[in-house]
């Protein structure tokens, strides 16, 4: 397990570094593109392109392209706050483990892993 942490880490690590280049070729710091409202309109753009590729049939290939295209939005989010691996490892794990203490749910007979339904949210 600790391994396969690792492997996952030094991945996370070159995507993270390759976003930070990115920002900083375009010169996005300081800028409209590291605005959350901004990254927020284009990260619903591209789940709308991500739903059309899997409503309409799309090649298993295109639709990781639009999913990459969200992933390179989400690492670009942390780059424009500013945020360390550190700190988003630390999140991503504490988030972890609260929905891995999650129960399983049955509702309208889809079964859910969320706060869907439920009339306290956090």
């Amino acid at each position: 397990m600790a391994h396969a942490c690792f492997v996952v880490r030094k991945f996370m690590k070159k995507y993270y570094d390759a976003t930070k280049k990115f920002h900083r070729k375009f010169k996005m710091k300081g800028t409209n593109n590291e605005d959350m409202g901004f990254r927020l309109n284009l990260m619903t753009e591209e789940l709308g392109e991500l739903a059309q590729a899997v409503t309409r049939g799309k090649s298993r290939a295109e639709i990781f392209e639009e999913n990459i295209d969200l992933l390179n939005l989400i690492l670009g989010n942390f780059v424009s706050l500013g945020a360390k691996l550190s700190d988003i490892d630390k999140v991503f794990w504490q988030k972890h483990e609260k929905i891995m203490n999650r129960e399983i749910k049955t509702i309208n007979g889809k079964l859910r892993v969320s706060h869907y339904g439920n009339k306290k949210l956090r």
